[in-house]
């Protein structure tokens, strides 16, 4: 799903890149680009870095590892395989970031509902801030794009069944397989959502790890898949996104990438490097827009480029470590 975001956001965004790129001037890389350094204001101070076990999860980890090393942070990068695992290691201090998605906080992590979720993505992220505060962290604001909920099925499947909403798939979905990772299918706002508001209910699901969704749809086992707003497979396969007729699965809630900090070690860093921190992370997040993140995407997904040089091209062009 994409949507704008106020301007007030990207007049925030904007600013936090001059401060972050102004705060980069004048730091020196020592050795390889790829490597850490304790000249900056980061002072060599390490910072435990995690993914979801994804790609694009993966790629915004690693931006934001390519992003702080630029500030003589010692980033370093591991792999979680689910935002509850995330979630308890980051309140748990064995990890001390790691990227979110705002819709996924609301609905997931702090079990809301959809229907109560407020009309102004400005005010939504502004709960989740609040309520992450009582649970020990911080919320930095989010990236531009959206990468939304959708359900995703192939152009014969559409014609044969006269698929032209979600409540239509409902009804059709009885003759369709359906691929879609674990989590998907027990998430509140998940195949279980599908099920309550559309009628959906599948004559066969498809269990694949995340990153291979798409796989059963090339192959021909499967007609629909679940889809991420910013999947490059998307434009790459004969497929069509499926409109949500009631929004509820697609609609008000947003999902925006944000870092979520631990706020105790946040708060133990220097003034300085506190700063140098969230400054880099605002720079980070303000530069993925819904045609970089796609593109950012498609890079490792469709040319298998590796996610952490995907990153660390992406983190070169905002000049955070140029002088």
């Amino acid at each position: 799903m994409k949507e704008d975001i106020p301007v007030t956001s990207w007049t925030r965004r904007i600013t936090a890149i001059a401060a972050a790129s102004a705060l980069a001037v004048g730091v020196a890389a020592c050795g390889d680009d790829n490597s850490s350094s304790s000249t900056g204001a980061g002072d060599g101070t390490t910072v435990k870095i995690a993914d979801k076990q994804f790609t694009e999860s993966a790629i915004v980890a690693q931006a934001y590892a390519a992003g702080l090393r630029t500030q003589g942070f010692d980033a370093q990068v591991s792999s979680l395989a689910s935002t509850e695992l995330a979630d308890k290691a980051v309140r748990d201090g064995a990890i001390d970031v790691y990227p979110e998605y705002d819709g996924t906080s609301y609905l997931t992590v702090l079990k809301k509902t959809a229907d109560a979720a407020p009309d102004s993505r400005d005010a939504l992220f502004d709960e989740v801030t609040s309520a992450y505060a009582g649970r020990g962290l911080t919320a930095l604001p989010p990236a531009p794009y959206n990468n939304g909920n959708e359900v995703a099925c192939t152009d014969d499947a559409v014609a044969a069944d006269n698929i032209t909403d979600l409540t239509a798939l409902g009804k059709a979905s009885p003759k369709l397989v359906y691929s879609a990772n674990a989590e998907h299918l027990t998430r509140e706002d998940g195949l279980p959502l599908l099920r309550k508001d559309y009628g959906v209910n599948f004559k066969k699901v498809i269990t694949v790890d995340i990153a291979l969704r798409y796989t059963p749809i090339a192959d021909g086992k499967a007609q629909c898949v679940y889809a991420f707003g910013t999947d490059p497979q998307l434009a790459q396969l004969p497929l069509q996104l499926i409109k949500d007729d009631k929004g509820s699965f697609s609609g008000k809630v947003p999902f925006r990438t944000f870092p979520v900090v631990n706020t105790q070690w946040l708060d133990g860093l220097s003034a300085d490097a506190k700063t140098a921190f969230t400054d880099t992370l605002d720079a980070v997040s303000a530069g993925l827009t819904q045609d970089k993140i796609q593109e950012l995407n498609a890079a490792v997904d469709l040319d298998k480029e590796d996610p952490e040089v995907v990153a660390q091209s992406y983190v070169d062009s905002l000049g955070l470590g140029s002088n």
